[in-house]
This record gives structure tokens, sequence and C-alpha cells, in this order.
């Protein structure tokens, strides 16, 4: 059936194969690619996650400026 969705096809060894399928069972989801996707998508969220904690980081470094200091420089 045509699709406007974009197709990824994936080689997986026999061992995460297993993996995914018991996953799939204990959701109880009647297809394979809805638990990859689910878990692709969890995967991107926790990327951004890093990705904001890493700036936190390095704006945690900066010095820190009082409200009045900040607005006395305009």
């Amino acid at each position: 059936m045509p699709t406007s969705k974009k197709r990824i096809n994936l080689t997986l060894d026999h061992s995460l194969y297993n993996q995914l399928e018991q996953l799939r069972k204990i959701r109880k989801s009647p297809f394979l690619s809805s638990v990859v996707i689910d878990l692709t998508k969890q995967a991107l969220e926790l990327q951004e996650d890093l990705y904001f904690a890493k700036i936190a980081e390095e704006r945690e470094k900066e010095p820190i400026l009082s409200h009045k200091k900040i607005w006395a420089e305009k």
C-alpha cells in the first residue's frame, strides 16, 4: 500500500530482534515497527535532554549578574 511516510530498512542481529519482539509482547503492540518508533522517539528526547543539560552546565560556569547590574548597563 502506498504511503507518504518515509521508510528505513534495518538489519538486526538475532539478539536485538528477540529483545524487541519480547518488548512488543510486553507492550501488547500489534506491530514491531510501533515499538521501534516509540523507542526512537524516547532516544531522541533523551539526546535533546542531554544536549540542553550540557548547555546549562556551560552557562552555570558564567559569572552571575544581578538584576540591578544588568539593567544599569543599558
